[in-house]
């Protein structure tokens, strides 16, 4: 009779083994897109002039899973807030990333589409898209989950917030 328990501990030990990798598999980005983003830079290109427009808002996010992205940001003062997001398309081969809109805070984009050349330099992904009579370029950068989790448990001896909007190399408040 000792000998079930053991052989049924045993299968589970060994069902475990043979599983796990499987379901982690299973949590592995599809894309080397997928995860939270910061942006770092936004400006429109018009055929006579150049428009900065990051210092508009406040902190920007997009985050991405295997099929769909969202973003969003709010003014400074916290008055209006911007949303949208649908699914994506992502065509590493060529350089591609394309957004196709279901929802957003202007009514005017919902179901448009976008289409953007991309390159990604280690933790910064640099998009350039047409959209009506501009080009728009922006830069975003990976937030780091695992120093998200550690503020949030109070590990992390940072001064600065997880989901701060400064690039990395400026100093913290």
């Amino acid at each position: 009779m000792t000998m079930y328990p053991l052989r049924r501990t045993l299968t589970v030990v060994l069902a475990l083994l043979v599983g796990c990798p499987v379901a982690a598999l299973g949590q592995l980005p599809a894309n080397k897109l997928e995860g939270t983003w910061r942006m770092v830079s936004q400006e429109r290109v018009y055929p006579d002039s150049v428009e900065e427009i990051s210092d508009r808002w406040g902190p920007s996010y997009k985050i991405l899973n295997s099929t769909h992205f969202a973003w969003g940001r709010e003014t400074e003062d916290g008055e209006t807030v911007l949303a949208g997001g649908g699914r994506y398309e992502y065509h590493p081969e060529r350089d591609r990333y394309i957004e196709h809109i279901q929802y957003h805070s202007d009514p005017a984009f919902s179901g448009t589409t976008i289409r953007f050349e991309i390159r990604v330099e280690g933790d910064t992904w640099y998009h350039t898209g047409k959209v009506e009579d501009y080009e728009l370029r922006e830069v975003w950068k990976r937030v780091d989950p695992e120093k998200v989790q550690r503020q949030l448990a109070g590990t992390d001896t940072s001064s600065r917030p997880a989901l701060d909007q400064r690039p990395e190399d400026e100093d913290a408040p």
